[in-house]
C-alpha cells in the first residue's frame, strides 16, 4: 500500500493533528519496525522525542531570598558549605528539537552505531539551529555513526542536506534540487582518510516517501522503509 506524503504544515492538515505529535509516533513506528527486523542480541533502536526550548517545564516555580550565606559543618571536620554568590549572568538556553531514532551496538557497550533524524521546523528557523543540526549531524559521521536525514517540514525553505554537504565540501551531485522535503542516507568511513558516500532522494508532497539505506557503524547495512511506519503514525490520528 502507498501512501503519498501529506502537508501537515497547511490546512486542514495543520490543525487536525500537530505535526510533533504525528512525529513523535513516526519516531516511535520507525523504532519499533527496526527492531523486529535487526538482530535481537545484537542491536537496539530507541526513540527519543523532545520539543526543546518549546515547551514549558511542568512544574513549580520556586523564588528564594538573598538571605545571609548559610554555614554547615558535617561534624567530621569536612568543609563548609555556603550559599552560591550572585552569577554573572542568568539567560535561557536554546534547546533544539530532537526528534530521533538512535541505534545501539548491544555487544559493543552500547556504542551508537546508526541514527535517524527527524527535522522539525525549529531545527531550520533560524542559523543558529541549523548550525546546531548541522554540527549534531558532523559529529555522527565524524564517529562513523550511520546517519538518515528525514525532512518533511513545507513551511521553511531551508535545505539541511545541501547545508551539510556545503560544510563537508562535499560535490555538487551531492546537491539537491532546491526542494524543502527530502531524505537522505549518510555512510562514513575511515581507512587513510574519512570518506563519505550519501544517497540524497526528493520527498515531495503527494508522492511516496523514498526507502533509504541505513549503514550501521561495523555492521550491516538495511533497507529504511519510511512509507509503513508513516501509515501507521497517520491512522494512530484517524488520518
Amino acid at each position: 500500500m502507498l501512501m503519498p506524503l501529506l502537508d501537515h504544515f497547511r490546512p486542514p492538515l495543520e490543525s487536525r493533528a500537530p505535526w510533533s505529535s504525528i512525529c513523535s509516533f513516526w519516531v516511535v513506528a520507525v523504532a519499533r519496525q527496526l527492531n523486529r527486523g535487526l538482530p535481537k542480541d545484537r542491536y537496539r533502536a530507541f526513540a527519543t522525542t523532545n520539543l526543546g526550548s518549546q515547551v514549558e517545564a511542568d512544574v513549580s516555580e520556586f523564588e528564594f531570598g538573598d538571605g545571609p550565606p548559610v554555614h554547615e559543618r558535617n561534624g567530621h571536620g569536612g568543609l563548609a558549605t555556603v550559599s552560591s554568590p550572585t552569577a554573572v549572568a542568568t539567560f535561557e538556553p536554546n534547546v533544539p528539537d530532537d526528534f530521533a531514532v538512535r541505534i545501539n551496538d548491544l555487544r559493543d557497550d552500547m556504542r551508537l552505531v546508526g541514527a535517524i533524524e527527524f527535522v522539525s521546523p525549529a531545527n531550520k528557523d533560524r542559523e543558529r539551529h541549523r548550525r546546531q543540526f548541522l554540527a549534531k549531524c558532523v559529529g555522527y559521521l565524524d564517529a562513523d555513526v550511520g546517519l538518515v536525514m528525514i525532512d518533511v517540514v513545507t513551511n521553511r525553505t531551508a535545505n539541511l542536506h545541501n547545508e551539510l554537504m556545503e560544510v563537508l565540501a562535499g560535490p555538487a551531485r551531492t546537491r539537491l534540487p532546491d526542494v524543502p522535503t527530502y531524505v537522505a542516507a549518510y555512510r562514513s568511513t575511515h581507512d587513510v582518510r574519512q570518506r563519505i558516500d550519501t544517497w540524497p532522494y526528493a520527498a515531495a508532497v503527494g508522492q511516496p516517501i523514498p526507502s533509504v539505506p541505513l549503514v550501521l557503524r561495523n555492521g550491516p547495512s538495511v533497507t529504511l522503509e519510511l512509507e509503513q511506519p508513516y501509515i501507521e503514525a497517520l491512522a494512530d490520528h484517524n488520518l
